[in-house]
């Protein structure tokens, strides 16, 4: 009976959220994201032009799904929806579960596919290390932006200010530390190809900047992944146990 429960809850958000024609925004998204500016008579190596051209799906992708976490847990919540559903037999776990396993299966099986046309414009070898590093890249900021907006959107409560919030934090994160450091989308990616690079082919991606080391490519994957579990649990924790739905 509780199975049955959360796979209802799951179908109620798919159709809550993810129903045309927001479906076919998020699918626009992720191909306009892929291909824009992309520069198909670029000098560099291509997983050089991977690497560049991987920004703006890093952006757009952190502003869609951001505004699409934010619209299903602040906004459900200012509308009053939250409060309708938990006054039937439901559980608040299977509520926030539900949510979280919807919107963040749809969004990285729509994104994560489609970046890899560059597998096809960039002539890059299927399954090869530099595309599985990208794909890496992007399905962790894709952690890093929904736990980020889930976290705001408990404290606010507000679908407009979370989403604002989330996608600034993020955006101005990225502005200030540049394509260097590991806490930047940029810069995660940039160890990884550097570091990888480096192991792979015996050449460096970027041959102006020195070689990173172990320990901060380690750093680059591990550091979305603690704030993604800190966030998501302490959003969890929070929405079970203490948060009143007015």
């Amino acid at each position: 009976m509780a199975q049955h429960k959360f796979l209802g809850l799951i179908r109620w958000e798919l159709e809550e959220n993810l129903s045309l024609p927001l479906l076919a925004f998020l699918v626009a998204s992720a191909i306009i994201a892929t291909m824009i500016n992309y520069n198909f008579s670029s000098p560099y190596r291509e997983y050089t032009r991977l690497f560049y051209s991987s920004s703006t799906v890093f952006l757009i992708s952190s502003l869609v799904t951001g505004a699409f976490f934010a619209r299903s847990y602040a906004g459900s919540i200012g509308r009053g929806t939250t409060k309708i559903m938990l006054s039937y037999p439901i559980k608040r776990s299977q509520l926030f579960l539900s949510k979280f396993i919807a919107l963040f299966l749809v969004i990285s099986a729509i994104y994560l596919p489609v970046f890899c046309v560059h597998v096809y414009v960039d002539g890059l070898v299927a399954f090869g290390p530099m595309i599985i590093l990208s794909l890496l890249g992007l399905f962790l900021q894709l952690m890093l932006t929904c736990s980020v907006a889930v976290g705001i959107s408990m404290v606010t409560k507000s679908e407009v200010v979370s989403i604002l919030a989330t996608v600034l934090l993020l955006f101005g994160l990225d502005s200030i530390l540049g394509m260097w450091d590991i806490l930047s989308a940029q810069g995660r990616l940039f160890h990884l190809f550097q570091y990888f690079g480096n192991e792979f082919y015996g050449t460096l991606p970027f041959l102006s900047w020195d070689p990173v080391t172990a320990n901060e490519t380690l750093l680059a994957v591990l550091a979305p992944i603690v704030v993604f579990v800190v966030l998501i649990v302490g959003s969890f924790v929070y929405f079970t146990r203490f948060m009143e739905v007015d």
